[in-house]
């Protein structure tokens, strides 16, 4: 339970695409509608997923977890959402979807090395 509590935001934000991404795309008729919308959401979700992921890590062990680990789980996550959409009769899976979630976890990643303090000794 501890464990729960401590990677709270990554499990809600987790959980929360998951939703997303399986509701049929009618359930966003009144979301802002443009060109690319769906690739920049896809973005964020995915930045914000990876940044809670980091820093809970970060907060709970007192170090960041190591960069394959990281990128694997993020990885399957990736592929895991996109796959679950194959379920649905409204969604489809898509390579593209998959590319900007990757970059919205990469500067995630990138964001939280950039604020690494550096070791002493």
């Amino acid at each position: 339970m501890k464990k729960i509590a401590a990677f709270k935001f990554t499990l809600l934000s987790g959980v929360f695409i998951i939703v997303a991404l399986l509701l049929p795309s009618s359930s966003f008729r009144a979301a802002p509608t443009f060109i690319g919308i769906d690739k920049v959401v896809h973005f964020f979700l995915f930045l914000v997923f990876t940044l809670a992921y980091l820093l809970e890590f970060r907060r709970y062990r007192g170090k960041l977890p190591g960069y394959i680990h990281s990128i694997i789980l993020v990885l399957l996550f990736i592929v895991g959402s996109e796959v679950l959409q194959l379920l649905t009769s409204t969604r489809r899976f898509e390579l593209l979807d998959m590319l900007f979630d990757a970059s919205g976890a990469l500067v995630a990643f990138l964001a939280v090395m950039a604020g690494r303090r550096p070791r002493k000794g």
